[in-house]
């Protein structure tokens, strides 16, 4: 592979006729995955006061909801309303869902019936049905977390047996800030009783400092040959107790304990605990996840700040990680946040990412991420499984932003590079040579919603393709020709843009190393070579979306005029705002963009530092910044 600018330069255009490939839409390929009876328990914040954060109204669901593996569902359980009081039964009630071949899934919310849930089905042991369905709307004006397990059959008290990791968030009388999150071990020999539990956690309205609490007695009854019962911590005083009360449990068929107050605002949720010891390359692959959170760290002043997320983290279990968040928070629209964090696991499993404390469970295939001090929230993930395939095969999992290596929940933008992977894409590897790009490279030729794709690079495992800058509509689909045999279609969210800065490999993981950057007279900015503040540095990237004057998928950006950036940009190295002086494409490049800054006061010198972009609907902070 060749993460280089060099990846983007002058191209061949080869003539040829477009095969008839498939038209854009939402991949609902996987819904026929999709069926039976699973457990659900969502909790939802409503009415939400935009400056404190307040919360106006809760709302929390907990029943079966059963799918037909065509799209439909129904829905049967208990809604708890805060602005009700008293619970209310939900007999039957149906709705849609939609679930693409890469996990990427859809529903509508029972709660809110205006509005879809948006996330992922995962997979673990690729057993062919959906282990976990992970969602948020995060596109509407509520902050969620939606989790469903499938239910299982014949399950007792017996079957829970051995130890679970366990994890919860409570917007406790559905007031966000009494909320209290917090995690623990829970042990049985499959006799109803998980015996004495120490709990660690924090609570806002007791100084959010961590502290552990020692529960004497947890007890546990299922009551439904499918998996439902209860759990019973020991009736202690809520306001000072972390956890506390009776609570409806859910075993899944795979061993997922689901669990939260009937009359309450909270979730709980278990994952078998590991039986051996752990390190770093247990935690590989892809994990879909999704969240709900509240930053306290302003509660003095009242202000609280819910955020809901979905998404998906790629770990290569050497300890680093690229990750993506569909992020919306209390105030503000939803947007596509890229970052690569690093983690060092012990050999208990864990690990913390400054304030979320990480636990993995069994095999490494569940997760979860749960806050401690003022930052309060509730991460569960699952891998996504592996895919192969014959003939041309894209992986599903494994379209991403060629810049950055965003993972796969990330959003697509017109204009923007992206890598496919796979097998069998290419009879063998090429490139094009000169601008304009093909839409035909060896054989190869590859559609986006239906529209050719002008092509940089292809191999038996890779493609590169420019997205065109016709795409919209929410959803991108990408499928693959290979000399008139067609691939699978894989199907991604779609948004104006998408931001990714190319960096170097050199001792890096793709997409996490040191910016594409060159000092005013093109040297590129190294360790030898650092930045200095108060210069102006050129950033090279992909995904900055739509440009004027336009130009035409796949041709060379003219240098007069120069073709510039629709949508605001922004820069932060180090934490710090600095001042962008251009942002457009680059000159004699073909969708290759190019943002000037002046690197701006108050950086770390002498370190590498993190650099980060914005636009009004994405983020991303994966690349570094070498500074004096």
């Amino acid at each position: 592979m060749n993460w280089g600018i060099k990846n983007w330069g002058a191209m061949l255009a080869v003539a040829g006729g477009m095969v008839a490939f498939a038209q854009p839409s939402f991949d609902s390929s996987g819904d026929g995955n999709l069926e039976g009876n699973y457990f659900v328990r969502e909790i939802l914040l409503s009415d939400i006061d935009q400056t404190t954060g307040a919360v106006g109204r809760a709302l929390s669901l907990s029943g079966v909801m059963t799918f037909d593996g065509a799209g439909n569902y129904s829905f049967s359980g208990q809604l708890m309303d805060s602005k009700a009081g008293q619970p209310q039964t939900i007999t039957g009630q149906t709705g849609v869902y939609g679930l693409a071949a890469n996990g990427i899934f859809v529903v509508l919310d029972v709660i809110d019936t205006s509005q879809y849930n948006f996330g992922e089905a995962a997979v673990p042991g690729s057993a062919g049905v959906p282990a976990a369905l992970l969602a948020s709307a995060t596109e509407g004006p509520h902050r969620n977390l939606f989790v469903a397990v499938p239910a299982g059959g014949s399950i007792s008290n017996a079957s829970v047996k051995g130890s679970y990791n366990a994890a919860f968030i409570d917007f406790l009388q559905g007031n966000a800030s009494l909320v209290r999150d917090g995690y623990f071990t829970l042990t049985t020999s499959g006799n109803g009783s998980f015996g004495s539990v120490t709990v660690s956690g924090a609570m806002a309205n007791v100084g959010s400092e961590n502290t552990t609490q020692n529960l004497a007695s947890v007890t546990y009854n299922i009551t439904n040959d499918a998996g439902s019962g209860t759990i019973t911590f020991p009736p202690l005083p809520s306001l000072a107790t972390l956890i506390t009360g009776q609570k409806t449990l859910y075993v899944s068929a795979d061993g997922i304990l689901l669990a939260g107050n009937p009359q309450g605002y909270d979730m709980l949720i278990g994952i078998p605990a590991l039986t051996s010891g752990a390190a770093n390359s247990l935690f590989e692959g892809t994990y879909f996840i999704a969240g709900l959170e509240n930053n306290v760290t302003r509660l003095g002043s009242g202000m609280n700040n819910e955020d809901a997320l979905s998404g998906s983290i790629f770990s290569l279990g050497d300890g680093t990680t690229t990750s993506h968040l569909r992020l919306a928070e209390s105030n503000s629209n939803a947007i596509d946040y890229t970052y690569a964090p690093t983690y060092s696991v012990t050999p208990g499993g864990t690990f913390d990412q400054g304030l979320i404390h990480c636990i993995l469970g069994l095999d490494g295939e569940a997760l979860l991420e749960v806050g401690t001090g003022t930052y309060y929230s509730l991460t569960p993930g699952f891998t996504a499984g592996v895919y192969t395939g014959q003939g041309p095969f894209v992986d599903p999992l494994k379209v991403w932003n060629a810049a950055s290596l965003a993972p796969i929940t990330n959003s697509v933008a017109p204009g923007e590079f992206v890598s496919l992977f796979g097998s069998g894409l290419a009879p063998s590897a090429m490139g094009a040579p000169s601008l304009p790009l093909p839409t035909m490279l060896n054989g190869v030729e590859v559609a986006v919603n239906g529209v050719a794709a002008p092509i940089s690079y292809v191999g038996p495992n890779q493609i590169n393709v420019l997205v065109p800058y016709s795409t919209s509509g929410g959803y991108a689909t990408f499928e693959v020709s290979n000399n008139g045999n067609l691939s699978n279609v894989v199907t991604l969210y779609q948004a104006p843009t998408a931001p990714g800065v190319f960096t170097s490999t050199a001792g890096f993981d793709p997409g996490t190393g040191p910016a594409a950057a060159l000092h005013a007279g093109y040297s590129t900015v190294t360790k030898s070579n650092p930045a200095k503040v108060g210069e102006t540095l050129q950033l090279y990237m992909a995904g900055l979306g739509a440009v004027t004057p336009a130009v035409a998928d796949g041709t060379e950006a003219p240098s007069s005029p120069l073709s510039m950036v629709d949508t605001d940009v922004g820069v932060f190295v180090d934490g710090q705002s600095a001042t962008v002086t251009f942002k457009g494409l680059a000159p004699g490049f073909a969708g290759l963009y190019q943002v000037n800054f002046v690197v701006p006061k108050g950086v770390a010198s002498g370190q590498l530092v993190n650099l980060a972009v914005s636009t009004p609907d994405g983020f991303t902070m994966e690349a570094k910044l070498y500074v004096q």
